[in-house]
Formats: C-alpha cells, sequence, structure tokens
C-alpha cells in the first residue's frame, strides 16, 4: 500500500503536468534536409571490395546511399549525411567509409 507521502508526490506530479495533451516536437524545416550539426561527412564506396549485397543502403537512415539498377550501391547525396557510420558499420566488407569533410580548407579529415 502507498503511504500518504507517496500518494502526495503521485498527485503533485499529475498536477504539475496539467491535463493538457502531451506537446509533439515538431521538425524545424527550412526546405533541405541536411543535418543541423554543420558538419558535413564524405561517404566512400570502394568498389573492388564491395560484393553488392545491399546493406549499407538498408541501414542509412538518411537514404544518401542507393542501389542503382545492377545492385551496387552509390552515392546519392553525401550532404545529408549525418554521419552516424551505420553503413560502414555493418559493412561485412569493409568497403564503405564515412568521415566528416573539412570545408575551410577543402580537403577531408580523415
Amino acid at each position: 500500500m502507498e503511504s500518504d507521502l507517496q500518494k502526495g508526490k503521485t498527485t503533485q506530479r499529475r498536477k504539475k503536468g496539467g491535463d493538457s495533451p502531451p506537446r509533439q516536437r515538431q521538425r524545424a524545416t527550412n526546405g533541405s534536409d541536411k543535418p543541423k550539426s554543420g558538419k558535413h561527412f564524405e561517404i566512400d564506396i570502394f568498389r573492388d571490395w564491395c560484393k553488392s549485397c545491399g546493406i549499407c543502403a538498408a541501414f542509412c537512415p538518411r537514404e544518401c546511399i542507393m542501389l542503382d539498377d545492377e545492385g551496387v550501391p552509390t552515392k546519392v547525396d553525401s550532404n545529408r549525411c549525418t554521419g552516424c557510420g551505420w553503413c560502414e558499420l555493418h559493412c561485412p566488407d569493409f568497403a564503405i567509409s564515412v568521415h566528416q569533410r573539412n570545408e575551410k580548407a577543402g580537403t577531408e579529415n580523415v
């Protein structure tokens, strides 16, 4: 059984939240699907190592990698990449690499 003190805390928590329905977060969009962090990533696919299993395309949450007509993974838009690394982590052939671009110098951080 709950003590009076515990009941009071439960009541206070409920009152604090109010009777209003929970708010849903809305995505702020400015017309583009670029990552908000300002960081940009480059995706490198090593064709000689790739066996075209499609795992990288299946795991990419931003759909930066798609399979072409022959089933070979192809970069669609590196600017959408958030650098999560799911494609790189799940590739059984180590045929994909994701690294941050250094925009100022025009080179990439490896």
